[in-house]
C-alpha cells in the first residue's frame, strides 16, 4: 500500500527542515510530498513490485525530493543526485524482485 501523505508526514519533514509548523507551511509541506510521490512513483517499476513501497527507502525518496522542492520549486537544477540514486535503486530492488515474483528468474 502507498504510503500516506499526512500532518505526522509533514510534520517529521518540518522538523527535519527546522522550519516553523504553522498551518500554512503544513499545508505546503504537504502538497511537495504528494507530489514527490507522485514523481517517485512514476520514476520506479511500481507495478513490477508494489511491496516496495514498504521498503524505508520508497519513504525516504519522497521526503527527500520534497524537501529538495521545498527550496526549489521548479528544481532548476535538476533532481537530487541523492534522489536519482534513491530511485536506481529502488528500480533494481522492483526488477529484482519482480523478476522473482513472475517465476521469470
Amino acid at each position: 500500500m502507498l504510503i500516506t501523505i499526512d500532518e505526522m508526514l509533514a510534520k517529521q519533514v518540518c522538523d527535519e527542515l527546522h522550519i516553523d509548523q504553522t498551518d500554512e507551511e503544513l499545508a505546503t509541506v504537504t502538497a511537495l510530498l504528494n507530489g514527490s510521490q507522485a514523481i517517485i512513483d512514476d520514476s520506479i517499476e511500481l507495478a513490477t513490485y508494489p511491496a516496495i513501497v514498504d521498503n524505508p527507502l520508497y519513504t525516504r525518496a519522497i521526503i527527500t525530493l520534497g524537501q529538495a522542492m521545498y527550496y526549489d520549486r521548479n528544481l532548476a537544477n535538476g533532481q537530487p543526485k541523492a534522489v536519482i540514486l534513491m530511485v536506481d535503486h529502488l528500480n533494481a530492488i522492483c526488477l529484482t524482485k519482480g523478476a522473482d515474483v513472475d517465476g521469470s528468474k
